[in-house]
């Protein structure tokens, strides 16, 4: 008897040997911060339900430009693994270009597709591919003192030129020569062009001609938002010179200190205003970025977020292409939601019970205007683009160039690095 036992035993433990051995085994690549205590969550629970499958966790840094280099390394080398990538909203038209990532639209389905915030997944299809999944979504926002709007008795702007009314009227009445109307971050930097495009797309333009195709910043769009922005300096004098040189947390110091009335940034800012020692914790409130007179349709909510992509060198697609729905499935978008406080991409999880009333609430109805920077239509050249934008921006709003000759100067330098049927 004991015989025959030890041979079942051993073949029982053979056969649960065979059986790990056929496991599919899977590596995700996000930083710790990412998707916060989520992620280790979300990875317990796919593998409960997917016991064929182990996921690995590879924490990159959570630094973009850090785990940009990294992926990089990795598909030059054509490596299989990460199997599963997170990647910044403007990574996706470079990846995609180079071959780097692998399309999507065998694992999801158009039905499936629309349920993911329309301007997100946009940043990730390419030649009408779809090359990423939103994984969570930030943005720019404007802020604003609600208890000196309620002093005069402004509701929030919902326009530009309401905003300016409304900063001047509240300077002249203050009289205080530390306040200032308006911040932003207009230092040569990324987010300088993604302020731009807010007011570009607040007047009713576009990036790249929706029906031609075609670059669309020289025109009467693109130069009232330039001129509208260095007007703000030197005409309405409701921003300092000193906005020139201001990155984002420059803006929000600034604000937090009760030297500005009006603040338009990420929204990264909402904790540290929020503290229990910030001046301006029961002071402030938000909204969505305004628009000019005449475009209410215009998405003025500049976007931003991670996206999940599967290593076109991968072996294990179809394991990777689960994980992906897996993680950005209506209720792992709720928990990250609750856990994290990350805003979910799906626009429907905003109707969501357990949000209502949060921060996260108010949070979606701006990101169901938003608009995101054109990096699937410039793919490689993205960078480039960015970089000419930024230097004739900053042209302009030194007075160096007109906002005319700034905007036709941008355009003509971006053509030279797009394909034809863009120009």
């Amino acid at each position: 008897m004991k015989k025959y036992l030890i041979i079942l035993t051993v073949l029982i433990l053979g056969f649960q040997s065979y059986v790990l051995a056929q496991k599919t085994e899977i590596t995700l690549s996000i930083g710790p911060r990412g998707f916060g205590e989520s992620t280790a969550i979300l990875i317990e629970g796919f593998m409960k339900e997917n016991p064929d499958i182990k996921v690995n966790w590879l924490k990159i840094s959570d630094v973009p430009n850090e785990s940009r280099k990294v992926y990089v390394t990795n598909f030059t080398a054509e490596s299989p693994t990460p199997d599963v990538i997170s990647v910044d909203v403007i990574w996706p038209g470079e990846f995609a270009a180079r071959g780097w990532i692998a399309p999507l639209n065998d694992y999801f389905s158009i039905a499936e597709i629309n349920e993911y915030n329309p301007s997100f997944a946009k940043a990730a299809t390419v030649d009408g591919k779809l090359y990423g999944i939103p994984l969570y979504i930030d943005g720019i926002h404007l802020f604003y003192r609600d208890d000196l709007l309620k002093k005069y008795g402004f509701d929030p702007p919902k326009t530009w030129e309401g905003l300016i009314m409304q900063s001047q009227t509240i300077l002249k009445g203050e009289n205080n020569p530390d306040l200032v109307g308006f911040v932003n971050m207009w230092a040569k930097i990324e987010g300088l062009f993604m302020n731009w495009l807010a007011f570009h797309y607040g007047a009713g333009g576009q990036f790249f001609d929706e029906k031609t195709g075609k670059i669309a910043v020289n025109t009467p769009a693109g130069v009232k938002a330039m001129q509208t922005m260095v007007d703000f300096i030197y005409k309405y004098k409701i921003s300092n010179e000193s906005i020139l040189t201001f990155r984002p947390n420059d803006a929000r110091v600034l604000f937090q200190q009760e030297r500005a009335v009006f603040l338009m940034v990420q929204d990264f800012v909402i904790s540290p205003l929020s503290a229990d020692d910030s001046l301006v914790k029961d002071k402030y409130k938000f909204t969505r970025n305004p628009y000019f007179a005449g475009h209410p349709e215009g998405h003025s909510t500049t976007i931003g977020g991670f996206l999940l992509a599967i290593n076109s060198y991968s072996k294990h697609k179809e394991a990777a292409a689960k994980l992906i729905k897996y993680f950005t499935s209506y209720s792992a978008q709720i928990q990250s939601a609750k856990l994290s406080k990350r805003a979910p991409t799906r626009l429907a999880a905003y109707e969501d019970p357990s949000l209502k009333g949060t921060v996260l609430e108010l949070l979606g109805a701006n990101y169901a205007v938003g608009v995101v920077r054109p990096s699937a239509e410039t793919g490689a050249k993205y960078n480039r683009v960015s970089q000419i934008m930024q230097a004739e921006i900053t042209q302009a709003l030194h007075r160096k160039k007109t906002p005319a000759q700034a905007m036709a100067d941008a355009e003509e330098q971006i053509k030279r690095h797009l394909p034809k049927h863009r120009r």
